[in-house]
């Protein structure tokens, strides 16, 4: 997520665009996630996945946001890293929450409904065939990320007590920052829809987000990613024929491909950037270039299984001092 304050810089009236053109090695380059200190999840390589995009300029995209009052617990902290903005005063905060476009704090509302549309298939057989031979237009599948529409916008992802070393991680002598972003189950969603109507759910994951500054204090070298954990992919519920039918082709892929999904969002240098404000808030309006891959779900072993194996140990244990006893005895 690209780090602004906009206080100083809007007057929280209006939006205002920025835009420049990223770079064309940006296709080309390549992050080496083995240089994370903090965050322990990863973006898994997969040839399976849907491609989908969200521009603010069409009413979507993400939309990180903070109190702008920098005494409040939801401010966001000061950027530290190596390149970052941090001797920049208008430039060196990190937001504090994180929604999609249809979760906006922005006034006058947005009237967005999602946060990406789907471009492109690769290895979705089942679900491309389905789209086609049913004549669906790829524009038509959504997806959605943030508080439930019901939710006050405080409920979405954000950085808890934004604590150094538990909810981000930085080192001055580094260009690399680390956050990870939580929201309690319940109040949040990722999911696909088909038009307005939910075709599935994501479930729940926290949401990484990794910034490299780059070798200089410039946007245009930087490197940004966000992504979650692998989840499994449900069918809502209710569904009329034809879309549980395009429900299940997507399932169908995922399992041939390992049976869950992750979120993974990459992009290197500068991108159309937007600014706004509402509700109290300062607003990010940032395009959202993403992919759905279809990834293999990690496994946690049998709860009997472990326990069998903690006694085990526990029988080891005891076993050896029993020996050591009647050595000594």
């Amino acid at each position: 997520m690209r780090t602004y304050q906009l206080s100083t810089l809007l007057g929280l009236t209006t939006s205002v665009a920025l835009s420049a053109t990223a770079p064309a090695q940006a296709a080309n380059f390549n992050f080496d996630y083995n240089q994370l200190q903090f965050i322990t999840s990863r973006p898994i390589a997969s040839n399976s996945f849907l491609g989908l995009n969200g521009l603010p300029t069409e009413n979507q995209g993400f939309t990180p946001f903070f109190n702008p009052d920098p005494t409040a617990p939801d401010h966001g902290h000061r950027e530290i890293g190596l390149n970052s903005r941090r001797d920049f005063p208008v430039f060196n905060n990190a937001p504090y929450y994180g929604t999609g476009r249809q979760g906006s704090p922005e006034e006058p509302a947005s009237g967005a409904t999602r946060m990406t549309t789907l471009i492109s298939t690769n290895n979705f057989p089942t679900f491309s065939s389905y789209l086609t031979n049913n004549s669906i237009p790829l524009n038509d599948i959504g997806f959605v990320f943030g508080q439930k529409s019901d939710r006050d916008f405080s409920k979405t992802w954000n950085l808890g007590s934004d604590l150094f070393g538990k909810d981000w991680y930085a080192d001055p002598n580094t260009p690399l920052e680390e956050r990870i972003y939580k929201a309690n189950p319940d109040d949040v969603e990722i999911a696909l829809y088909s038009g307005a109507t939910k075709l599935l759910d994501f479930g729940y994951s926290d949401f990484y987000s990794i910034i490299d500054y780059g070798s200089t204090t410039s946007f245009d070298d930087d490197f940004e990613s966000s992504f979650t954990d692998p989840v499994a992919a449900t069918k809502a519920s209710g569904l009329n024929p034809l879309l549980a039918g395009l429900a299940e082709a997507f399932l169908d892929d995922v399992s041939v491909a390992g049976g869950a999904v992750q979120i993974v969002n990459e992009n290197f240098g500068e991108l159309d950037i937007n600014f706004a404000s509402g509700n109290g808030y300062d607003i990010l309006l940032l395009p959202y270039p993403m992919q759905i891959r279809a990834v293999a779900l990690k496994t946690v072993p049998e709860s009997s299984i472990s326990w069998a194996v903690f006694m085990f140990g526990v029988l080891v244990a005891v076993s050896r001092l029993k020996k050591q006893h009647s050595q000594h005895g």
